[in-house]
């Protein structure tokens, strides 16, 4: 897998103000949808991250990368030192564990759903 950055989800205790600051700092388009507000570049048909409500355990910029088998992977990154926060969490185009590594640094290993 070349590229396995394939979201970012800003997670925060105040996703209104984050999603108005981002639009204004660097003219990022919102699309509400309820559980999070979709995030697109000026003049893009794709979004490409999207700001979230508060993450027990998690908050600020997390990098979602894509992988083959969220079990495995999620037991890869257990076993090689990581703190797994939330396992098989249930999302609108896939599901996702999300872990902290050995230093700490947030990150989802996710799974591209079928459909």
């Amino acid at each position: 897998m070349p590229a396995p950055f394939v979201w970012y989800d800003n997670i925060t205790a105040k996703p209104q103000e984050t999603t108005a600051f981002l639009e204004t700092m660097f003219g990022w388009q919102p699309k509400d949808i309820g559980a999070m507000t979709f995030l697109t570049e000026p003049g893009g048909d794709m979004p490409f991250a999207a700001t979230c409500d508060e993450m027990d355990g998690i908050t600020g910029w997390v990098p979602y990368f894509e992988v083959d088998d969220l079990e495995a992977a999620t037991g890869r990154a257990r076993v090689n030192g990581a703190r797994v926060i939330a396992e098989n969490v249930k999302g609108p185009a896939g599901d996702a564990s999300f872990i902290r590594d050995p230093g700490g640094s947030p990150m989802a290993l996710w799974k591209r759903g079928q459909g």
